[in-house]
C-alpha cells in the first residue's frame, strides 16, 4: 500500500502523509470520536482533488474532506484518505465590494474574512461560535448558522456558486449546472432531475416546519424554473456527495448599531415564554445560557461577577440590530419592559458599553470549551446538543429534556439559539465508563422521540455526522430512499464519507470513541516537572476544539502554526501525540524519535495558547516535559548550551567582547559558526556591555518604607544595563528602597529547551541569594517580561517550596508597580510618539496592559499599540539557523507596522523582541521604563 501512496505523491502538487504521526494528528476533531486515516492529503489545486479521488477509486479507499477540524459530530473522520484544505487551499480568491460577493478556497476562514471586511460596511451573517477559525468549506459542508440565524439564516442562504468534485472524479460548477438545459446535463444529474420531478410533492412536504434543519439532504427546490439547482443540496451534505474546491458567497450590508438586553430567570419555562413573546419584535438573536455556564463565567472573569446574580437558573441575551441607534435602544427597552410586565423576571438590564456586550457574547461563543473546565472524569458531550423544535413548543421541549435527563440521573448543561428553537444540551458523562457509554444510545433515542413528537429535527446546525446519521431514516421515512438514490447518483462508488448521512447503524454513536471503556493511560515513570494535577489529566484535557488554529490577530495563539499552517505545529497536536504515547497507541520509544520531537519542538513556549485556550490546557508545560525526557536520554546539544549561556557569556566575556566583535562579524567566521553551532549567521551578534549593571549600581539604592527586590535578568544585567539604570532611577524617584542582590539567569531559556536540571540549579542559586530578603520585601520587580513569566509561573514547575510561592505572590512587572505609585513621580511633558509591541510573555501575565497604560500616562507622549502578532524571536528560538527565515516571517507583521508608523521609537518589554525589532525595523527601540526615566524632572 505504501508504494501505492508513493504513486499518489508523484501525481499531485500537494503533500501526502502516511506515517503514524501525521495520520494520528487527524484522527480526531472536536467530537468524541477517533478514527485513524490511512493517508492525509493536503491538496494545492483542483487537479490534486481530482487525482486523489481517482486514486481512492482505484484502490477502494474512502475520502473524508476536512476543514478546521472544529466539527462536533465526527464527520471529518474516517479510515481512508482525509483531505485537509487548511494548509494550502486557504486563499481569498476575490472580493467584490461593489457587487457584495467574495470567492474563496475551502480552507479560507471566517475570521480572515471578518478582518478583510473590517470598516467596509459589509458582513457575512452566519456566525458559528467557532467562526474565528472555522473554514468556509466546513461551514458550507455543515450548512452552519449561529447566534443570529433567527434573522439571517444559514450558509445555504448566501451561497452563489461553487466548484465541486463529485465522487466520480468529475468537476462541476454549480452555476453551469443551474444555467444548463436538461439535455446538456450529465446522465447522473438528469436522473437526479427526474427523481425530484417524480417525487416533488412528497419531497416538499416531508420536512418539518422549522427554519433551521440540517438533518439528511435538502432536496427541496432541486428543480426550479426548469433548471437544476444544487446550491442548497450541497450545503449540509458533509462531504458525502461532493468536495467543494472553491466557493462564492454573497455579502450584505452590516447594521451599524445593536443593543443587548440581558435578562436572568429563575427557571427555564419563564425564559421560554419570554422568547415566545419577544420573537414578533424580530430580534437578531436570542441566546440562552444555564447556571453551569454562568457560574464558570463568573469565576473566569471578575468583571462579570457583579453582573451575574447568584442563584439564578439561566440568562437570555436578547439582541436587536438596526441602521439607527435609537431604534435599537427602543426595542431593547421594549423587550425589558415586556418581560418585567409579565413578571417573568425582575432581573433584566440593558448592556450599555460595547465592552460589556462583548463580554457576554464572548462567554456565549466560548460556551463549549469553557464547559470543559468542569472538574472530574465526567465531561460535557456533544450528543443530544443539536435538536431544534418549533418555537411554540419550547416549553414542552425544555420540560421533556429535563425529565429525560433527570430520570437517568445525568447532570447536564444547556445553552443555545433559543430564538430558533435550538437548544444545545450537553450531558456530563464519563466515556471511559461502560455504564455511561451505554447511556449514549439510550439518551439519544429518547431525545429523538421527544423532538420528533414535537415536529422538530434531530440536527439543527452542526450536522449529522456519526452522532445522528442513524436517526435520518426515522426522521424522513418517506424520502430516505431518495437520499440513498441521491448518494448513489453523485457518489456511485461510495467513496465520500460513506458512514455519514446514509449509513444506518443504530450503535454508531458509541463506536470509535476517542476514549472508551478499553482506553488506558500510562503515566511517565520519571517526570521532569511537578504535576500537581497530573500529567495524564493535563494531556487528556484537550478536546480538539481547534481554537488554537486561529490565524488572525483576534487571538495571538501559536505563531508557528499561524505562519506555517502545519497541523503538527498546532498546539492541539502536542496533546494529540502525547495522548497517543500515554494510551499505548505508539510505543514509548517514539518519544525519542525525530518525528515525534519535531512536533514538540514546534512549541516555542510563548504561552499564548495556554492563555487563549478556553479549556486552559497547558500545552507549553506538556512540551517542556517531552523535551526534558529527550534531554535526559540524549543530553544537551552544543547549540542549546550556547543559546542558554547568556549569563555565562555576560560574566566572562563582557570585558573583551568589543575586541572580539570585528572577528566575529566577519562573514567567514559567521558561516563557520553557523555550521558548527547551528546559530544563524544572519542574526545580529549580541554585544555585551563592558560594564555590567551590577558594576554600575549599588546593591541597595534609594530610601523609603517600600522594600523591593529588583531582578534585572541577563539582558538588563549584561547587554543593556541602561534599562536597569532607568528602572533604578524611576524606583528611587518613587521613594522606594531597592535591593539588587547577586542574581543569576531566571532559568527560562534552559527550561524552554528541556534543560530542567540546569534551570532548577539557576532557581536554587537565586533563592539562596535572596532568602533573607524575600520575606522583608513588599515586591519583587522585573523589567523583563520573560523573567517575570519564569518567576511567576515556571519556577513552581521545578521547585515546590514556600519561597517560590512567595516569589510568585510578590512578583510584579515594573510598569504595573509604577502605575500604583505614579502620583509620587514628577513627570515632565514629552512631545514624542512611540509604537508599542506587547510581548507574548507579558500578554499571558496579569500585567498584560501595564506598559501600554504607563506610556499612555506620560503627558504629551503619543502611544500607538501595534496590535501585532508575535515578534517571531520566541526567546532564543529565532537565533537558530533553521528557524531564522520563519522567525523573520512571523515578525514581519509587527516590523511592517512599526516601520509604517510615524513613531520616532519602538518600545517593548522583552529583550528578544527588542533584538528582532532592532535588526529589522528602521527605528531605535527602548524599554518603556527608559522612556519614563527620560521624562522625570529630578536627577
Amino acid at each position: 500500500m505504501l508504494n501505492k501512496f508513493n504513486r499518489l505523491r508523484n501525481c499531485i502538487n500537494g503533500s501526502v502523509y502516511t506515517d503514524y504521526l501525521h495520520t494520528y494528528l487527524l484522527s480526531t476533531d472536536a467530537s468524541i470520536f477517533r478514527k485513524n486515516p490511512a493517508c492525509v492529503v493536503y491538496p494545492k489545486n483542483f487537479q490534486d482533488i481530482i487525482q486523489t479521488a481517482a486514486f481512492a477509486r482505484e484502490n477502494a479507499l474512502t475520502i473524508h474532506p476536512r476543514g478546521a477540524g472544529s466539527g462536533l459530530c465526527g464527520s471529518a473522520l474516517g479510515n481512508g484518505i482525509v483531505i485537509d484544505f487548511t494548509k494550502y487551499m486557504n486563499k481569498l480568491i476575490n472580493i467584490d465590494l461593489k457587487n457584495k460577493t467574495f470567492e474563496c478556497e475551502p480552507g479560507y476562514r471566517l475570521g480572515q474574512l471578518e478582518s478583510e471586511l473590517r470598516g467596509k460596511g459589509l458582513f457575512f451573517p452566519p456566525d458559528p461560535s467557532s467562526g474565528e477559525y472555522a473554514s468556509f468549506g466546513g461551514m458550507y459542508g455543515t450548512n452552519a448558522s449561529g447566534a443570529h440565524s433567527v434573522k439571517y439564516g444559514n450558509v445555504s442562504d448566501y451561497i452563489l456558486d461553487a466548484d465541486v468534485v463529485l465522487g466520480t472524479g468529475r468537476l462541476i460548477k454549480l452555476s453551469d449546472i443551474k444555467a444548463g438545459e436538461y439535455n446538456s446535463l450529465p446522465e447522473n444529474l438528469q436522473k437526479l432531475w427526474q427523481m425530484y420531478m417524480k417525487k416533488k410533492q412528497i419531497i416538499e412536504n416531508a420536512y418539518p416546519n422549522i427554519n433551521n434543519n440540517v438533518a439528511g439532504y435538502n432536496l427541496r427546490g432541486l428543480v426550479d424554473n426548469n433548471h437544476l439547482i444544487l446550491n442548497r443540496l450541497f450545503a449540509g451534505q458533509e462531504g458525502t456527495l461532493g468536495i467543494a474546491a472553491s466557493l462564492k458567497f454573497k455579502l450584505i450590508d452590516k447594521p451599524k448599531h445593536d443593543s443587548l438586553t440581558v435578562a436572568f430567570f429563575d427557571n427555564i419555562v419563564a425564559a421560554s415564554r419570554a422568547v415566545q413573546m419577544i420573537l414578533p419584535m424580530k430580534p437578531s438573536g436570542i441566546e440562552v445560557m444555564d447556571k453551569s455556564l454562568l457560574n464558570l463565567a463568573r469565576k473566569s472573569d471578575k468583571t462579570l461577577q457583579n453582573r451575574i446574580p447568584k442563584g439564578i437558573d439561566n440568562v437570555l441575551l436578547i439582541e436587536f440590530d438596526e441602521k439607527e441607534p435609537g431604534i435599537c435602544i427602543e426595542l431593547a427597552n421594549k423587550a425589558k419592559s415586556l418581560i418585567e410586565k409579565e413578571k417573568l423576571t425582575d432581573k433584566a438590564y440593558i448592556a450599555v458599553s460595547a465592552k460589556e456586550k462583548q463580554k457576554f457574547w464572548g462567554v456565549r461563543k466560548a460556551a463549549v470549551p469553557i464547559l470543559y473546565k468542569l472538574k472530574g472524569e465526567k465531561k460535557i458531550l456533544a450528543l443530544i446538543e443539536d435538536a431544534v423544535v418549533p418555537t411554540d413548543c419550547l416549553v414542552e421541549y425544555f420540560t421533556g429534556i429535563y425529565r429525560i435527563l433527570n430520570r437517568h440521573k445525568v447532570e447536564f448543561v444547556t445553552y443555545g439559539h433559543i430564538a430558533k428553537g435550538l437548544l444545545h444540551t450537553r450531558p456530563l458523562l464519563n466515556l471511559k465508563d461502560q455504564n455511561d457509554i451505554n447511556l449514549l444510545k439510550v439518551l439519544a433515542d429518547e431525545v429523538f422521540d421527544l423532538v420528533h413528537s414535537l415536529g422538530g429535527s434531530v440536527s439543527g446546525e452542526h450536522g449529522d455526522g456519526r452522532l445522528r446519521s442513524a436517526y435520518i431514516k426515522k426522521q424522513y421515512p418517506e424520502i430516505y430512499p431518495l437520499f440513498l438514490k441521491t448518494k448513489n447518483l453523485l457518489d456511485p462508488y461510495g467513496l465520500l464519507n460513506p458512514e455519514i448521512k446514509t449509513f444506518h447503524e443504530p450503535e454508531q454513536m458509541s463506536k470509535f470513541l476517542r476514549f472508551g471503556s478499553h482506553y488506558k493511560a500510562f503515566d511517565l515513570k520519571e517526570k521532569a516537572l511537578n504535576w500537581p494535577r497530573g500529567f495524564i489529566q493535563e494531556t487528556e484535557k484537550c478536546h480538539g476544539c481547534s481554537k488554537c488554529t486561529t490565524i488572525t490577530t483576534a487571538a495571538r495563539m501559536c505563531p508557528v502554526y499561524k505562519f506555517t499552517l502545519d497541523e503538527s505545529a498546532a498546539p492541539k497536536a502536542k496533546a494529540n501525540i502525547l495522548r497517543a504515547l500515554i494510551s499505548g497507541y505508539c510505543d514509548t520509544s517514539e518519544l525519542y524519535k525525530k518525528t515525534f520531537q519535531q512536533v514538540i519542538e514546534k512549541c516555542i513556549n510563548c504561552g499564548s495558547c495556554y492563555k487563549e485556550c478556553p479549556s486552559e490546557v497547558n500545552i507549553p508545560k506538556l512540551a517542556i516535559e517531552a523535551k526534558a525526557q529527550f534531554v535526559k536520554k540524549f543530553g544537551i546539544t552544543l547549540e542549546n548550551r550556547l543559546l542558554t549561556g547568556a549569563e555565562f557569556a555576560g560574566v566572562n566575556t563582557r570585558k573583551i567582547s568589543h575586541l572580539m566583535k570585528p572577528v566575529i562579524n566577519m562573514k567567514i567566521t559567521r558561516k563557520a559558526g553557523e555550521k558548527f553551532t547551528g546559530i544563524s549567521s544572519k542574526r545580529n551578534i549580541i554585544n555585551f556591555a563592558s560594564q555590567s549593571l551590577f558594576e554600575r549600581i549599588k546593591p541597595i539604592e534609594g530610601r523609603g518604607s517600600i522594600n523591593l527586590i529588583y531582578f534585572a535578568g541577563c539582558y538588563a544585567g549584561y547587554v543593556r544595563p541602561e534599562i536597569g539604570q532607568a528602572a533604578i532611577k524611576v524606583l528611587k524617584a518613587m521613594h522606594t528602597k531597592i535591593h539588587t542582590p547577586k542574581q543569576h539567569c531566571c532559568g527560562l531559556p534552559m527550561l524552554s529547551k528541556g534543560m530542567t536540571e540546569q534551570a532548577r540549579a539557576k532557581i536554587n542559586q537565586n533563592l539562596s541569594q535572596w532568602r533573607s530578603l524575600i520575606d522583608q520585601s513588599d515586591y519583587i520587580v522585573v523589567t523583563c517580561s520573560s523573567c517575570g513569566l519564569a518567576l511567576m509561573q515556571k519556577w513552581e514547575y521545578l521547585v515546590d517550596t514556600k519561597e517560590v510561592q512567595s516569589v510568585k505572590k510578590k512578583l510584579i512587572h515594573i510598569s504595573s508597580l509604577i502605575d500604583i505609585y505614579i502620583n509620587k513621580l514628577d513627570i515632565k511633558p514629552c512631545k514624542d510618539k512611540t509604537a508599542y509591541h506587547n510581548p507574548c510573555h507579558l500578554r499571558v501575565q496579569p500585567f498584560a496592559q501595564s506598559s501600554l497604560n504607563l506610556l499612555s500616562k506620560i503627558p504629551g507622549l503619543e502611544v500607538q499599540d501595534l496590535k501585532s502578532h508575535c515578534c517571531g524571536m520566541a526567546g532564543t528560538w529565532g537565533m537558530c539557523a533553521e528557524n531564522f527565515e520563519l522567525s523573520r516571517k512571523i515578525g514581519s507583521d509587527m516590523i511592517k507596522k512599526l516601520n509604517n508608523s510615524d513613531a520616532s521609537t519602538g518600545t517593548t518589554d522583552c529583550p528578544t523582541c527588542r533584538i528582532q525589532m532592532e535588526q529589522f525595523a528602521q527605528k531605535p527601540v527602548k524599554h518603556p521604563v527608559e522612556i519614563l526615566a527620560g521624562c522625570l524632572t529630578m536627577f
